[in-house]
Order: structure tokens, then sequence, then C-alpha cells
């Protein structure tokens, strides 16, 4: 049976060959899924969500015609768009915003996995493994939550009251995702998912070396569907752990290990610091590892001083961990009245007020909550703190995206303060601020600025950046300021071509239609693009 050539990503994948000893393609079925689950997890952590996902949904009958034909063993693919993200006040990592072709395949591949994964890791029941479970999940879905982040710390807090006398060993895996052997990650997914599904696992593996920009390690930061590999790569670790009788439990790359006495603990940190070296090659985090006595935990991170110290640990908790918050709209409805009571307000003045040593994660959940319930007259306590506030961006521009209404003076002024350091190129002004701030001028034209806009589109060296001001141009701009985007398209990266190519419906038809044929495309999402 022969195949037509299907063109992507400026390579030309020939699908006629009848010759070649392996070949994978997607079905219709796992595709949606993909979709499915790309639409209920989210596009990815770290970047607004694109409007080509929009594009793809309304025209997924057409591209799923297109790539159901695709043999993945050939698929060439797409550049990976990167930039940093905080990850703590002091510490950043790279983040990763694929095309949309190539998160519908990595997405399928490893949905169709996920049962293998979720069979061959420690069982729920057991109560030692919280992070992105998939046992009960629905086949279009990575994982499911609960059990999340507040269920682990729910039992660290029960064993730690019930054993006040007991060692609590608490550690993390350093740069986790960044590090991890890909060779290693396919060992261990074909030792839980069988021979039924190496040739998944073998497109996979090309599909994650290209990601990495072709070294040996690393799976991308960002996608939802990179977190059940990382559950994979641990399932050996956990399953050594228990084999020398350690007692722990873990979320994602956190462990906390239980013992009588401090040895105890000792012992279990050193079994998984060893089994994660000898294993995959991963080490501990040393600033983060420590062992406690039972009552020294409660002390430090159960008790409270004072009563705003116990209304600020009383929403961190309800919050959640930094890299996997819980918004207000998830939150049951125990938690939002809990949430309701406190003043947000006061301890977002409050939270600021503090020097350098600002919580991000209790600050990014107040500006989110304070942003549902749209309160202008904290609008010039963020302006004055933009600088601080840098590195929750995401939060500060949905803070100000619940502003639609915004008086237009106010509107002014607001704008001008948050596109100056980007114009100014500040120190502070980083590709995440950049990203999150332009985010705001993409989603609604009331914010105008399209001088600015340009300027910046111009100026900027970072390719990510001129991606979403080209995007906020496509909003805000006109005809005049859209025109300069077509003499960078030949130079840019994949996302910042459709960006500029979805910013061009601000020019004539005629002359859109003339830079569609100048261009002469042959990739099938870049055409929808410019003709949209």
């Amino acid at each position: 049976m022969g195949y037509p050539a299907v063109l992507f990503g400026f390579h030309r994948v020939d699908l006629t060959c009848d010759n070649r000893l392996q070949m994978l393609s997607l079905s219709e079925v796992e595709l949606d899924r993909a979709l499915a689950a790309i639409r209920g997890h989210g596009y990815g952590d770290f970047f607004p969500e694109p409007p080509e996902l929009s594009l793809l949904a309304t025209n997924w009958a057409e591209i799923r015609a297109e790539l159901v034909r695709v043999d993945l063993d050939l698929y060439e693919g797409y550049d990976v768009t990167f930039s940093f993200a905080p990850k703590s006040r002091l510490n950043l990592r790279r983040v990763a915003l694929l095309h949309p072709y190539d998160l519908v395949f990595y997405t399928a591949l490893v949905l169709a996995m996920r049962n293998g994964i979720n069979a061959a890791r420690l069982q729920l029941h057991e109560g030692r493994v919280f992070s992105y479970r998939a046992d009960s999940a629905p086949p279009y879905m990575l994982y499911v939550d609960p059990p999340g982040y507040r269920d682990f710390t729910e039992v660290v807090k029960g064993r730690v009251n019930g054993a006040p006398d007991s060692y609590v060993g608490i550690t993390d895996i350093a740069d986790f995702y960044p590090r991890i052997y890909q060779h290693r990650l396919v060992n261990a997914l074909q030792a839980a998912c069988g021979s039924g599904m190496h040739g998944y696992i073998r497109v996979l593996e090309k599909m994650l070396s290209r990601f990495s920009e072709n070294v040996s390690y690393g799976i991308p930061i960002g996608p939802p569907a990179s977190r059940p590999l990382g559950e994979a790569i641990l399932i050996d670790v956990d399953s050594t752990l228990l084999s020398y009788d350690v007692d722990f439990v873990r979320f994602t790359d956190d462990y906390v290990v239980f013992g009588k006495t401090p040895e105890d603990a000792d012992y279990g940190i050193r079994v998984l610091g060893e089994t994660l070296f000898m294993n995959h090659g991963l080490t501990l985090q040393t600033a983060k590892t420590r062992i406690l006595k039972g009552t020294e935990y409660v002390e430090r991170y159960l008790t409270t001083h004072s009563t705003k110290e116990e209304e600020r640990r009383k929403l961190l908790d309800l919050v959640g961990d930094y890299d996997d918050p819980v918004s207000y709209e998830d939150m049951d409805e125990e938690h939002q009245r809990e949430i309701d009571a406190m003043n947000l307000s006061e301890m977002l003045t409050d939270a600021l007020a503090e020097g350098q040593n600002v919580d991000f994660k209790e600050v990014s959940f107040i500006l989110g909550r304070l942003s549902a319930l749209e309160k202008p007259e904290l609008i010039p306590i963020v302006l004055s703190n933009l600088e601080r506030l840098a590195p929750v961006a995401h939060s500060v521009a949905a803070f100000f995206k619940r502003f639609a209404d915004m008086e237009e003076r106010t509107r002014e002024e607001s704008a001008v303060a948050m596109l100056g350091p980007i114009l100014e190129n500040s120190k502070y002004a980083s590709e995440y601020y950049s990203i999150w701030i332009l985010s705001i001028f993409a989603g609604n034209p009331v914010w105008d600025h399209a001088d600015s806009l340009l300027k910046i589109f111009r100026e900027t060296r970072s390719d990510v950046v001129r991606r979403f001001a080209a995007l906020a141009l496509g909003a805000s701009g006109t005809r005049a300021q859209v025109i300069h985007v077509k003499q960078y398209l030949q130079s840019a990266s994949s996302l910042c071509r459709t960006a500029m190519m979805l910013a061009s419906a601000k020019m004539g038809q005629d002359e859109r239609k003339y830079l569609k044929q100048s261009l002469r495309l042959h990739d099938s999402f870049e055409k929808l693009c410019i003709s949209n």
C-alpha cells in the first residue's frame, strides 16, 4: 500500500516507500484523545494559551485527516520555542512551547502509554505516591486530581503529628526534568508498557531527542504530557526504597522520608540518593535536603506564631505547591469559604512590603484571587511593585485581563507602566515578564499602544518576545504597523512565523493573498494561519 507525500515544518515527508521495516501512524481515535487531553489539561504551563490552539480545534477534521497519514518514524517536526521561567525566588528553569502538531503527537504517544505507566507504579492504595495518577482517568486525560499535592501534604502532616518524636527527611531531585536520561526513560517505558508499545516508545525517543536539540537527556518542561514520563522514570526508585524498608511518600520529585531515629531518616535519604545516581544519573538537591525531628518539623512548618502568619500558612496550604498551585475555581466550597474569610488585600500589601523576601506562591495566588474579585483599588499597588512582581508576571497579566471596563485614564497609565520596562530594556524585564505583559495587549485591542508594540517587535533580540509582540500587534495594531512584520518571516522560528501570519489579518485581502503566494507555503498549518 502506498502513501502520499505530506509536508510538515519545511520538511517533505515521503510516505510512498513500501520497503521500510518500521512505520508508526496514529489512529483518528488516538489523535482525538490527544486533542481532548490538551484542551483538558491546557496547552502547557508557563506560556499564555496560544491562539493556534483555537485554530487547531476549529480546523480539526481537516488537520486530523492529514495527521493520521503521517509516519512518525519519518516525521521531522518543528523547532521548539524555549524561554526561562522562575522556579523560585532565585532559580530558573528552561521551559518549552511546542508547535501544535508536535504537541498533538507527543500527547498522543504518552496517552497511549498512560495505563502501562500507571500499572507499574506503586499503587494508590499504598499511600506512597500522589502525583499525576491515572487510576480513574477517562481515556482522554493523562491524569486526574485528586490525588494531588494537598493529599501529599496532608499525609505528611498526619504522620508527623501522630509521631512527634520521630524524624523526617526532606529532599527533592535537582533539575529533575532537564537531567532525565532519555535512554533510561526508554528502558523504564519498555519495562512498564510491554512489547505492544515498542513502536510508540521508539518514535517518542526520536521526538524527545529533537525536543532536547539532539542531546541525550531532558524532557520538555511545560507540556502536561511530560508529567507521566517523569513518573515513569521513578518507578524503579520507589520500588527500591520499599525493598530496603524505607518509609517514604512522594509528589513528583519531592520526597519525605520517615524514621524512628535520625539514623533511620539518614539511611532513607542515602538509599534514595544512591539509587537515583546509580539508576539514572540524578542527584538530590543539597540545599533542600535536611533531617528534622518531628517536633522541629511541626514547629518550623506547622506552627504559627502570629495571626498574620497563621493566615499566611493557611493560605499557602490551601494554594498548594509553587509548581502546581490550586486555583480558587478548582477548590471545593469549604476551602473557598476559608479563602473568602481572609483579607487578601491586606495580605498582598504585607507580602509586598517585606523587601526581597517575597513569597511568590502567596503573591501569585492572591493576585489571581483578587483579579476574580475585580478590585481596581489594588491597581496602584501592583503597578508600583512591578519589579518585584516580575517573577509572577503570569498573575499580573491575569489581574489586568479581568479589567476590561477599566477607566481609560487608568488603562493608559497601566499600559505605560507595564510596557516601560520592556521598551527601556530594563534588567528585570525578562522574557517571562515580557511574554505575559504582551499577552495582555494580545488579548484585548482596547489596550492599544500599537506603536510601542511595533518598537518592541523590531528591537527585541528574543524570538519568543517577538512572537508575542506580533500577536499583540495582531490585536491592537493597524495595517500601518502590521505590514512591517512580513520582512521578519523568513528568519523566524515556526511559532514566531505563525504569530506573524495571524497578525497579517490586519493587512488588505489582496495584499495578504500576495504575501501567501510569495512565501510559497508548503506547511499545512501555516496555510491555515495566513488564511484565517
